[in-house]
C-alpha cells in the first residue's frame, strides 16, 4: 500500500508539474511532459532519479515488513 501511494504521489506531481509548465510556457501537454524526462548533461538530474529510486525501494521494504508482520500475527492466532 505504501508503494502504491508513493507511485500515485509521483504521478500526480508529474502531471501537476506538466500542467503548470504548459500554462506558463504556452506549450502542449505532451511536449511539457516529455521535457520533464529529458536528461541534459550538467543539470544533476541523477540526484532526482536516485532519490526517486531510493524512495520506491524504501516503500517496497515497508510494504514487505507490514505484510510479514500481518502474516506473523495471523499464524499465531493470538497465542
Amino acid at each position: 500500500m505504501v508503494t502504491f501511494f508513493t507511485i500515485l504521489l509521483l504521478l500526480s506531481m508529474v502531471i501537476f508539474t506538466s500542467i503548470l509548465d504548459c500554462y506558463y510556457y504556452n506549450r502542449d501537454v505532451l511536449d511539457c511532459f516529455t521535457r520533464l524526462f529529458i536528461f541534459d548533461p550538467g543539470l544533476r538530474e541523477w540526484m532526482v532519479y536516485l532519490t526517486l529510486t531510493f524512495g520506491i525501494f524504501v516503500a517496497i521494504i515497508q510494504d514487505l515488513r507490514f505484510k510479514n508482520k500481518q502474516n506473523r500475527g495471523n499464524d499465531t492466532n493470538g497465542q
